[in-house]
């Protein structure tokens, strides 16, 4: 059943149109102004808005630039309704996407009819887009997911054949049970893909250790990028599989580069942030001026291209850079 959400603060406008949709077999959620539209449309995640214009607290253009800048729901189609029936404000509400504008009074049964069109419209670029998701997942070698709720929702032999397993075994497989147990970065991993995913943007590209179905363990690369699939915030991409002693090798030559760029006195600066050494501490523990230690951590900054302390500390971490006491 398509789901309907109708936003009007007029109660007895909003009351009729909803119990005539109702009647033509669709579930209805309301809401009396802009705010609220956006809470019930988060919470339902509705196939389609009727939204009017001219309301108290968030008025419908303000609602719909709203909706359209949260990935999750900028895709949803909408219907304004109004009393306007200038040009200009016709204009205002199709030059922010809107699919249709309908005038007050309307004909319910006309109203219908849009309703009817803009949901085929929309069902029909759906089909295409799983038509050609389906197409692409069949490709032969190269291993493709969606990844949504801690499991791969959709994939091919390729990746399933990745971890050592049958394309119908691995459908009750979830990414936590892939990952090796012995491998210290398990959470961390599981945080990184969880926080891309609230983000609702953006994409991620992680390398990690996994256990295929007979135990052996298996280096991984994962590339995804945040994509709506089905009204859900989910991951897409490709996982590759890589040589152990190549993996092993570019770690080292990624560690021994690094040092390379550093000094002998930023690997001491850097020992000491990471042990959690104030700027006024390191100046006394090395007999540095402030200013010059904060010229050594700009530096630190720079050479391992990290947004702030915390990336330093965990780029160092990683890399193995330093000792933490």
């Amino acid at each position: 059943m398509k789901k309907i959400l109708i936003i009007e603060d007029d109660i007895v406008l909003r009351g009729n149109t909803a119990d005539f949709i109702k009647e033509q077999n669709f579930e209805v959620f309301l809401a009396k102004d802009g705010v609220s539209g956006i809470q019930q449309t988060l919470k339902h995640l509705p196939d389609i808005i009727l939204c009017d214009i001219t309301m108290p607290n968030m008025n419908g253009y303000e609602f719909y630039e709203t909706i359209k800048n949260i990935k999750k729901t900028s895709t949803i189609p909408l219907i304004f309704f109004s009393a306007r029936t200038e040009n200009k404000d016709i204009r205002a509400g199709m030059q922010l996407g809107a699919d249709d504008y309908i005038t007050k009074p309307f004909d319910l049964f006309e109203l219908l009819k849009i309703i009817k069109t803009r949901l085929a419209k929309y069902d029909k670029i759906e089909q295409i887009s799983n038509d050609e998701f389906h197409a692409l997942i069949d490709h032969p070698t190269l291993a493709i997911f969606i990844y949504q709720n801690g499991k791969f929702l959709f994939y091919n032999n390729p990746l399933a054949n990745i971890f050592g397993y049958n394309y119908k075994d691995f459908s009750s497989i979830s990414l936590n049970e892939l990952l090796d147990e012995k491998n210290c970065n398990k959470d961390k991993i599981l945080q990184e893909i969880e926080n891309c995913l609230k983000k609702e943007k953006g994409s991620i590209s992680i390398k990690f250790k996994a256990t295929q179905k007979s135990l052996k363990p298996v280096f991984i690369e994962l590339f995804a990028s945040v994509i709506t699939y089905k009204g859900k915030t989910s991951l897409a991409g490709n996982i590759f599989k890589l040589d152990p002693k190549h993996e092993i090798t570019n770690r080292l030559n990624e560690t021994m580069e690094t040092k390379h760029k550093l000094s002998n006195r930023e690997l001491e600066v850097l020992e000491l942030i990471c042990n959690g050494k104030s700027t006024s501490d390191v100046a006394g523990i090395l007999f540095l001026g402030q200013r010059t230690v904060e010229t050594y951590r700009a530096n630190l900054l720079e050479k391992t291209k990290s947004k702030n302390i915390v990336e330093l500390i965990m780029y160092a971490i990683k890399n193995k850079l330093i000792l933490i006491n």
